[in-house]
């Protein structure tokens, strides 16, 4: 059970969830990105942070030169602008901010308004993040992310806290478990409050050394198990002697169609496996702070509450389509280079027929259709068909010859796929629940096909069944049959 009271740092988050943190600072410092004569405005200031517009400030400073020449050169700038990119790179600023105490803050794209003067001109600036960055003399490997959003995970802890106007909640509302070599616990806290939160902590065991980033790793592993885009709004982050704290504009995050892959509210064993392998499988084709690429593939799928019907099945659909074209799956139904020279070798033969030549002037003369291409061009394309591979139903019948998808699911999958992508897909009210069910076996395809990659081992939801079902998986058993490395 863990027990829980308001603190200085409980409040410090409080005022920033309610908009209302302030942080005095001696300089500021705005640097443009520039790369020759970059302009600067720098002055003493306040930074005004808050979960509904994360970080945001005024301040009046002198500025070297004419504002109006300067106004009339960032005019004559918009007939640079390269196709492809909404704003230059040169019309950010680098922030950099020190309170009395010594404190820095930094964000290294703002934007800034200025509002010329005569002697001094006005600057109000703003960026949806800002972070700290410093170091300590002790090593340490822990975070602390802290959400808006309810996450979807196992209630497997007992909480007792006292909320803020002296209230007290005791019961289970919490997780707690061990991902990976990380001991996991999630509370919800102050549940009396306007800024009701979750708290998500995690700390290293065993003298595990975690990757820099470990904490964006934890993050879309939430995101995934929790089937939700719910995104930190503060991030707390030991690694090393590193120490960091970062705010964030609030996303919100909505519900969808698309359901965790486990919901049994005892399958907390479940989870944490899964989440170990998700963890474990995205730190390795993790992108610094970007998501890993597999969740890039699937993110906008837990984001679908204000899509239609057929949208949401174009995007499950394409989804599949992703998930066999990356990684360990990608290309294990290409030809290979001896099917492809047998291939060539009967083009070959076939081209060099002697009755060829007369057969291409009748087809010629005979051909009434649209297409006028030659005999030989319709052949050649014909006969490459033969070497043709890499499509996602040769991957997804590969897969079903191991036992990691079903017939059923990619028969929904083939059913929907082109007439959702062509727009001819109209779900009809009396078929609804055919719809429903369609769906649900993308759904679970999709949840197929990333346990393939991470090799999960457990049990799941199966959603392509009426009522649910717990099912079972043995994804290291694919890897296998599939010959991954």
């Amino acid at each position: 059970m863990t027990d829980a009271i308001p603190t200085s740092r409980d409040d410090y988050i409080h005022q920033y969830l309610e908009d209302k943190l302030r942080i005095p600072c001696v300089r500021i410092r705005l640097t443009g990105l520039a790369v020759q004569d970059p302009t600067v405005y720098e002055a003493p200031g306040t930074l005004e942070l808050g979960k509904t517009f994360g970080v945001k400030g005024a301040f009046r400073a002198s500025k070297p030169g004419s504002s109006i020449e300067d106004f009339f050169a960032q005019l004559s700038k918009v007939e640079d602008y390269e196709l492809g990119k909404l704003v230059r790179e040169d019309q950010y600023f680098r922030l950099e901010a020190v309170t009395s105490e010594g404190v820095h803050w930094t964000c290294p794209r703002v934007s800034v308004r200025e509002r010329p003067g005569q002697d001094e001109c006005e600057v109000r600036f703003d960026a949806s993040y800002v972070e700290n960055i410093s170091q300590a003399e002790e090593s340490a490997y822990t975070a602390r992310l802290t959400y808006i959003e309810k996450l979807r995970m196992p209630e497997n802890l007992r909480v007792d806290e006292s909320g803020r106007d002296g209230s007290r909640f005791a019961g289970r509302d919490g997780s707690m478990g061990r991902l990976a070599n990380l001991d996991l616990t999630y509370v919800r806290r102050f549940r009396d409050d306007t800024v009701e939160r979750s708290e998500l902590s995690v700390q290293a065991v065993d003298g595990a050394m975690p990757p820099r980033h470990f904490d964006a790793r934890i993050e879309e592993t939430m995101m995934f198990c929790s089937a939700l885009l719910a995104r930190p709004v503060c991030k707390e982050v030991a690694h090393g002697t590193l120490r960091a704290i970062a705010f964030f504009k609030h996303r919100p995050a909505r519900g969808s169609l698309v359901k965790p892959p486990i919901e049994d509210r005892f399958a907390d064993r479940d989870f944490y496996s899964l989440a170990t392998a998700y963890y474990e499988h995205a730190c390795k084709d993790g992108d610094v702070e970007r998501m890993s690429l597999l969740t890039r593939k699937i993110a906008s799928l837990f984001d679908l509450s204000g899509a239609s019907m057929a949208a949401v099945a174009l995007g499950l659909a394409v989804a599949v389509e992703s998930l066999v074209q990356v990684g360990e799956l990608a290309g294990r139904s290409k030809a290979t280079p001896a099917h492809l020279a047998v291939v060539e070798a009967i083009k070959t033969a076939v081209m060099n027929m002697p009755e060829l030549d007369d057969l291409a002037k009748q087809f010629g003369e005979a051909n009434s259709l649209p297409d006028k291409r030659s005999l030989s061009e319709r052949l050649d394309a014909l006969l490459s068909l033969l070497g043709a591979g890499g499509r996602t139903i040769d991957s997804l019948r590969l897969l079903k010859g191991v036992g990691a998808v079903t017939g059923e699911e990619i028969r929904a999958w083939d059913k929907l796929r082109h007439p959702t992508a062509h727009g001819s897909w109209e779900p009809k009210d009396d078929t609804m629940q055919v719809h429903f069910d369609d769906l649900y076996k993308l759904v679970t395809l999709v949840y197929r096909l990333v346990f393939v990659h991470i090799g999960y081992d457990g049990r799941f939801n199966a959603r392509n069944v009426r009522g649910w079902p717990v099912h079972e998986f043995k994804g290291k058993e694919a890897q296998a049959a599939l010959g991954f490395k």
